[in-house]
């Protein structure tokens, strides 16, 4: 089987796009991570596109490790960028898992993807080993870990945005990335995105500088940008300068930057009918087209 392919990539995050409309091509889990690996084609996440019209596009994800994602903000920027390139759609309606998000292309430096709105998860695993308590604070949570000599701690919040994400931000952290890794992925059977914040406490004094982050993705590890991290972080701090003791400071707009480069979050403040804070988030970004191939199966 013979395949036409398209590589792009979203500030290191790499894609392979392949136009699937009426669903001419199968892929089993085998032939998936077949085209991933980096000693075929090589990509965090494959996109299999079926389009109807500018209106009605809709994508599956799957990750490098064949394992299907619920959402991709650099994966729909990639696309965008695609169908303005093969289709000269400047607009588009993309539907992930029945989802529908807009995005627009302005330029290949700026398309602008509407992320929906954030999701608070205020329930504490229940099954968390012994020796690691966790206590719930303001949309977030505490961990002590009693590792005998040194106990240690750190704060995260969990929240979705059409896929799930634990963001840490407790200061040096990251120091720690693979042990609290290792926690978050025991707590949470291994469904969630990993991000670390790596400046919390300079942003809550200054908050005029990008937030730093770094992602371990679901499924394909470290990654160099990641859209929807960039997202779910930018939701979380957002509402954490909200706090009386952070200032009570209303943010619309941040950087987010990442080794891959800066995207910008911007965000509606609004309640949901229960009154709880419901954030409308908008991500916004560079992507590039690399080359056009043909997988051979």
């Amino acid at each position: 089987m013979q395949v036409p392919f398209t590589k792009m990539n979203s500030q290191g995050n790499d894609f392979v796009v392949i136009d699937n409309t009426g669903l001419l091509y199968q892929f089993d889990n085998k032939k998936i991570r077949s085209i991933c690996s980096r000693d075929i084609v090589g990509c965090d996440q494959l996109l299999l596109l079926n389009i109807k019209d500018s209106n009605n596009v809709t994508c599956e994800i799957f990750n490098q490790d064949g394992s299907s994602a619920k959402q991709c903000g650099n994966g729909m920027r990639a696309i965008m960028l695609f169908l303005n390139r093969k289709y000269n759609f400047f607009n588009s309606k993309i539907f992930v898992n029945l989802v529908p998000y807009n995005v627009s292309f302005v330029n290949e430096k700026e398309i602008k993807v509407s992320m929906g709105n954030a999701v608070f998860l205020e329930n504490i695993p229940n099954d968390a080993p012994e020796n690691i308590s966790i206590s719930a604070k303001d949309y977030y949570y505490e961990v002590s870990v009693n590792s005998g000599i040194r106990p240690w701690s750190f704060s995260y919040s969990h929240l979705s945005i059409g896929n799930s994400h634990c963001i840490v931000f407790s200061k040096g952290s990251f120091d720690d990335k693979e042990k609290i890794s290792n926690i978050l992925n025991s707590l949470y059977d291994s469904s969630v995105n990993i991000s670390f914040v790596l400046n919390t406490e300079e942003f809550v004094q200054e908050h005029d500088s990008p937030i730093i982050l770094r992602v371990n993705e679901r499924g394909a590890g470290w990654t160099k940008s990641c859209g929807s991290g960039a997202t779910a972080a930018g939701a979380f701090i957002s509402r954490f300068m909200l706090l009386p003791e952070n200032g009570s400071k209303k943010i619309n707009e941040l950087d987010i930057s990442q080794e891959g480069g800066e995207l910008k979050i911007q965000n509606i403040f609004m309640t949901d009918l229960d009154g709880k804070y419901s954030p409308e988030l908008y991500l916004s970004g560079p992507s590039t087209f690399e080359y056009d191939g043909v997988w051979n199966d």
